[in-house]
C-alpha cells in the first residue's frame, strides 16, 4: 500500500485519472487539496500531541505537574524531571501496596533509593513492636536529598498504627572535611529533626551539633573496595 506524508497528496491521489492530468502546480484540484490538506495535517499533529501529553511516559515536562495535580503528587524540591516522571508512573503500584513494607520500598525506589532497607524494632525491643527503621542506602545520582520530603512521603505510605523510629541516609563522601576512602560513606540517623530551613546539602558534611544528627562511618556495599591503609 502506498504511503502518504500529507493529507493533500492522499486526497489528490483519490481523484480519477482525467482529473489529475497536467502539471500539479496548475491543477486546481491539487491546489485545493494542498490547502485543505494542511488543515488536516495540523489536526493530526494536534491529536498526536494530545495522545503524548496524556501519557506520563511521553508527556512534556510542562505537563507533568498537571498529572501530579490529578494524583496529588507535586514535584519535590530538587527532583529531576525524569525522577518525577518515574514517581508519577509508579503512583498506581505504590497506592496498591500502601500500608505495608513493600509499598514503602516502591515509594523509596521512586525517590531514587533502590537499595533501601526496612527493619522492625520489635525483635530488639518488644515494647516498641509498632516502630520501624528505614536505611535509605546511597541512592542514585538523581535521588531526592531533602530529608523532610522523604520523611513526609514515608509518613504518607506507612501503616497508620506504625511509627518511623529512625531514618538513615548515606551522604556523599566528596567532602574536604573528612579523609575517607571512596568506598566509605557517612551514616546519618535521625535523633532530632532540625528546623526545615536547614536541609542537609548533598555535597558536603554539616557538623552534627548544628543539625542534630548522629553520624558514624559505615562501609557501603560496593563491589570493588580500595586499599584502606591510608585511613
Amino acid at each position: 500500500m502506498k504511503q502518504y506524508d500529507r493529507f493533500g497528496e492522499y486526497m489528490f491521489d483519490l481523484l480519477f485519472a482525467p482529473l489529475k492530468k497536467g502539471r500539479r502546480t496548475a491543477n486546481q484540484f491539487y491546489i485545493f487539496f494542498k490547502v485543505i490538506g494542511r488543515i488536516f495535517d495540523d489536526l493530526k499533529a494536534d491529536a498526536l500531541r494530545v495522545r503524548d501529553e496524556t501519557n506520563i511516559a511521553t508527556a512534556s515536562p510542562v505537563m507533568l505537574p498537571v498529572h501530579g495535580q490529578d494524583r496529588n503528587m507535586p514535584r519535590l524540591a530538587g527532583e529531576s524531571v525524569e525522577a518525577y516522571r518515574t514517581r508519577l508512573a509508579m503512583k498506581g503500584i505504590i497506592s496498591e501496596w500502601s500500608g505495608i513494607r513493600q509499598g514503602i520500598r516502591y515509594m523509596l525506589a521512586a525517590l531514587g533509593y533502590m537499595d533501601s532497607r526496612i527493619e522492625s524494632v520489635g525483635p530488639q525491643d518488644p515494647e516498641r513492636w509498632a516502630e520501624f527503621t528505614v536505611d535509605l542506602g546511597a541512592g542514585s545520582d538523581n535521588a531526592v536529598r531533602n530529608i523532610y520530603q522523604i520523611y513526609d512521603e514515608i509518613q504518607t505510605i506507612k501503616e497508620g498504627s506504625s511509627k518511623l523510629a529512625e531514618l538513615i541516609i548515606t551522604l556523599p563522601t566528596a567532602s574536604g572535611q573528612l579523609l575517607i576512602a571512596s568506598h566509605l560513606g557517612i551514616r546519618v540517623s535521625e535523633t532530632a529533626l532540625p528546623p526545615k530551613t536547614r536541609v542537609i546539602p548533598p555535597t558536603r558534611i554539616v557538623p552534627a551539633a548544628r543539625l542534630g544528627w548522629r553520624m558514624s562511618i559505615t562501609t557501603l556495599p560496593m563491589g570493588a573496595k580500595e586499599d584502606q591503609n591510608g585511613l
